[in-house]
């Protein structure tokens, strides 16, 4: 693309995320406390996985100072009392597309070409806007957004939301992911191969691979995305490029994951030292082995009985599968989260809730969550899923945990989530950075 019309595109982007700032209902409560002293009923201890008895936390200037039965209120401290509830750190979704959106009722590389051709960059992020919006309403502050972003679009809306222009989640963002040829752009006429590039960094070798990791981290992305299959393109990415991308990734610091839906790409990707694998369909025993002796966190992405109801519902009635394929579409989502638990693989949630579901993006991500509750998972190990899991595969300490350090991003919730995870669906109250952005009934 020229370099005039990329800088015009940039900047009529700018303009259209500034402009998308409406009023919340449920108040942004302007800047943060500079000290509060929050009163939980209850606290998930995330990083053990256990429910404490009555604590109390200090939020000194949008982190945590300290957390304890008693803490000392120092003068002028704001008290928030929240002992009616039970206190956990706010929800993570280490998989999400912002940007975009799938119908349902079309294929992926259609949904692309027309995001790409008819909506265009400015309306998608205007729509990520909202969507990134909707996550912070049910709870998760913070989310790591894997591409399908155009030309880095996912980047201009982190700085959105980080600059306060737009409420929403810390976003954690890829750019275009690192893709053989085609991307996932499947049935594109081969004179229009350069449409792919709008959505995809295509990668040509082992030195391009390297190259492309450049471009992505200088123009702002947090993660390096590796699409080690195309699916449903049959490309894959080789191992020598694989490999190359995660060695400049991490020479710059900055962590990789790899889509990956077929044994042999998970394995490759393992291979070349990827620091977790998306999806993970296909996964042998063997593989799933191979992954846990790496240390390679697994996201999975499955959705569970409530999402597929609301999605079946959308559908035309002659569109939609006969019950056993459903059935069996799930037990399979069920049976590779028990086989990598059984293997002893680290799972972290990710949602990709990318598809309308008849429900804001970020009600649908949270009732994800119940797939891994559905496949046998302890409610406790799918919190720390969701929260201290999460925050290691986005490589930030300060998040998923309520501890002296960590930002203060805090939501409370009626009920006990570590005995049953639809507790979560009563959340009342979201903090993000020691800002309180809900406070319900």
């Amino acid at each position: 693309m020229p370099r005039p019309l990329q800088l015009a595109r940039r900047g009529a982007l700018s303009l259209a995320l500034l402009c998308a700032n409406p009023l919340p209902a449920i108040a942004q409560r302007g800047p943060a406390d500079s000290l509060l002293l929050v009163r939980a009923g209850r606290l998930f201890d995330s990083e053990r996985g256990v429910l404490l008895p009555a604590r109390e936390i200090l939020v000194r200037e949008g982190v945590v100072a300290a957390v304890g039965a008693h803490v000392e209120v120092p003068a002028g401290a704001r008290v928030l009392d929240l002992s009616r509830y039970t206190v956990l750190p706010g929800l993570i979704d280490a998989h999400v597309h912002l940007l975009m959106e799938h119908p349902g009722d079309e294929g992926s590389g259609e949904t692309a070409v027309r995001e790409l051709v008819r909506v265009g960059e400015v309306l998608r992020a205007l729509r990520g806007a909202a969507r990134a919006r909707s996550y912070l309403d049910a709870g998760f502050t913070a989310v790591r957004d894997l591409g399908n972003s155009g030309l880095f679009a996912d980047v201009a809306l982190k700085r959105a939301v980080a600059e306060g222009s737009l409420p929403g989640p810390r976003l954690y963002v890829s750019g275009p992911g690192l893709a053989p040829e085609g991307g996932q752009m499947d049935g594109v006429d081969f004179r229009h191969r350069g449409l792919v590039s709008e959505e995809y960094r295509v990668v040509r070798g082992a030195d391009d691979a390297r190259q492309a990791v450049r471009e992505n981290v200088t123009h702002g992305a947090d993660v390096i995305k590796l699409y080690a299959n195309a699916s449903p393109n049959p490309a894959y990415l080789s191992v020598a490029e694989l490999r190359a991308a995660v060695e400049e990734a991490h020479l710059l610091g900055v962590r990789v994951t790899a889509h990956a839906t077929t044994d042999l790409a998970i394995r490759r990707a393992v291979e070349a030292g990827v620091d977790a694998v998306e999806h993970a369909r296909g996964a042998a025993d063997s593989t799933l082995s191979f992954a846990r002796r790496r240390g390679v966190t697994l996201v999975l992405t499955e959705w569970g009985r409530g999402l597929m109801a609301l999605l079946v519902a959308r559908l035309a009635p002659t569109q939609r599968p006969p019950e056993p394929q459903i059935a069996a579409a799930l037990e399979q989502g069920y049976d590779r989260v028990r086989r990598a638990d059984r293997a002893g693989v680290t799972v972290a949630f990710g949602s990709d809730a990318y598809v309308d579901f008849g429900v804001p993006r970020g009600v649908a991500a949270r009732r994800a969550l119940a797939a891994l509750a559905e496949a046998g998972l302890p409610p406790a190990r799918v919190l720390q899923a969701a929260t201290s899991t999460a925050a290691r595969v986005l490589g930030d300490t300060r998040l998923g945990a309520i501890k002296p350090g960590a930002y203060a991003d805090l939501i409370a919730v009626e009920g006990d989530p570590t005995v049953e995870i639809g507790a979560l669906e009563r959340v009342r109250f979201v903090m993000k950075g020691g800002t309180i952005h809900l406070s319900g009934p």
